[in-house]
């Protein structure tokens, strides 16, 4: 049974990822500066739908060093949850309750993966996107 996410989690879970990202912490400090304040405030638009992967991994398909990551050869359905911070154009991308890839300046075919609801796994994300 595929369970869902806990979106008040998630929202959570991204706030903190994007708080220790450097990237992210630049383009904010590039807002404050341009827009003369000393303030930004981090607004989020959810967009979340099914996924049915080859695999139990789902979209975890390669460790952190790069190595395959090993799960059954099994149909898996797991909800995909990204999180669009709006002040900075951020994506992060959740398989489950688990937070998988940062998308960061999106091109068109992470758009058009996004509007046909079928993003990719990270290794495939990290040329790709």
């Amino acid at each position: 049974m595929t369970r869902y996410p806990n979106l008040e989690l998630l929202e959570y879970k991204a706030k903190q990822l994007l708080a220790q990202d450097a990237e992210f912490l630049a383009t904010v400090e590039a807002y404050k500066k341009e827009n003369n304040t000393k303030y930004a405030r981090y607004d989020f638009n959810v967009t979340m739908f099914p996924q049915v992967w080859g695999s139990t991994c789902g979209g975890f398909d390669v460790a952190e060093d790069g190595s395959p990551a090993i799960g059954g050869s099994a149909m898996t359905k797991e909800y995909t949850t990204v999180f669009h911070e709006t002040l900075t154009g951020s994506y992060v991308i959740f398989f489950g309750n688990r937070p998988c890839y940062k998308v960061t300046n999106p091109n068109e075919d992470f758009i058009n993966d996004m509007q046909k609801h079928r993003v990719v796994g990270l290794s495939e994300a990290k040329t790709r996107y």
